[in-house]
């Protein structure tokens, strides 16, 4: 096995480990966000504690469905099939729920509501994980550079 492969076997459970703390703590914040906050409280709307919450869970979704298409990704990437044209719509979409996480976590910060439900809602883990892992794909983008490298320096050579 060489070293791409060992890395991008690596890769791949780094993934899948960090997608797993997430939902740890996503399930971790509800459950201590439930024990603090009344539902009477939380299902009032005008004091923007349900706004709040249904931000933080679409957020944590999103950051779930990022995982899966990642790892459907590696997967691919694994198989050396680089040029796949389906790379490109698990790319694109990637891209567009990160920026629908970042416009929602914007949104939030307009959001009045105090500082101890923010506290129990915090997202600050789930983007530092997001940020980790938009990095681990983007060094994998780096194997496909390389093997569109070699095969053009093989059709060089060809000609």
């Amino acid at each position: 096995m060489n070293t791409t492969n060992k890395y991008e076997e690596r890769n791949y459970w780094f993934i899948l480990v960090t997608m797993i703390l997430s939902i740890a703590i996503l399930v971790v914040n509800l459950v201590a966000f439930f024990k603090k906050v009344p539902l009477d409280t939380v299902f009032d709307m005008k004091n923007g504690v349900f706004f709040y919450l249904i931000c933080f869970i679409i957020q944590t979704l999103l950051v779930i469905t990022f995982f899966i298409i990642v790892l459907r990704f590696l997967k691919v990437i694994n198989k050396k099939d680089f040029f796949n044209s389906r790379n490109y719509n698990k790319i694109f979409f990637s891209s567009i729920l990160i920026i629908v996480y970042a416009t929602l976590n914007s949104m939030k910060g307009i959001i009045d509501i105090d500082v101890t439900y923010k506290a129990l809602l915090n997202t600050a883990p789930f983007t530092t994980i997001l940020l980790l892992n938009i990095a681990s794909m983007m060094l994998n983008f780096l194997s496909i550079y390389n093997e569109s490298e070699s095969i053009k320096k093989e059709n060089d050579l060809t000609i």
